[in-house]
């Protein structure tokens, strides 16, 4: 299940509930998120041609929308603090291995695993330390086309929050003589997998 929160209105911080799109508790720190979209399938088709071909190419065509306010709890908090560090120093002792491996003159067959072991945990490091964004910890990413930041599996008070603001909405440009009209409303659109405003 989606909570979609229009990106127009993220990119103002309007609209953004008061509440953790996590935990559905109240904030404790106001973050500017930066949100983006998933790689399009065929983009990993290009890493057999290397990954910076992969990456130039993800960078080309993701969709970013940088959120001036997006609302966080303690818990969310003590989660990116603590991936932070354990991954941090999972990133620093995978550089280590190999300067450690050196210094004590490692050769065969030390050497060879001695320098897997550090890349393996480079990398699971590195991957750690990217699962620590605000926009991981929030459980949201901007849709393909660029018009939505999509949370996934929103805390009730999250979402609630965020309908009363939809229906709010609606209700102002509800007038058609409005000076900006009912177009200026972006209401989330309708079938499986979305929530709606009710």
């Amino acid at each position: 299940m989606q909570t979609l929160i229009p990106a127009s209105w993220a990119a103002v911080g309007h609209g953004i509930p008061s509440v953790c799109s996590r935990h559905g508790l109240p904030a404790t720190l106001r973050a500017r998120t930066r949100f983006e979209s998933a790689p399009a399938g065929w983009t990993y088709a290009l890493i057999p041609l290397g990954l910076l071909v992969f990456l130039i190419v993800r960078a080309a065509t993701r969709q970013v929308v940088d959120a001036p306010v997006w609302h966080y709890c303690d818990r969310c908090r003590s989660r990116r603090r603590q991936q932070r560090v354990w991954f941090g120093l999972l990133l620093a002792a995978g550089f280590a291995i190999p300067v450690a491996a050196i210094a004590l003159e490692a050769g065969e067959p030390a050497a060879p695993i001695l320098m897997a072991v550090a890349l393996l945990t480079v990398i699971v490091g590195y991957v750690g330390l990217a699962r620590a964004r605000w926009e991981v910890i929030a459980q949201a990413r901007v849709t393909r086309d660029g018009l939505w930041i999509a949370v996934r599996d929103a805390a009730p008070e999250f979402d609630a929050e965020f309908t009363a603001a939809i229906a709010a909405a609606q209700q102002y440009y509800a007038d058609p003589a409005a000076p900006d009209g009912p177009a200026a409303v972006a209401a989330a659109p309708t079938g499986a997998g979305w929530t709606t405003p009710h």
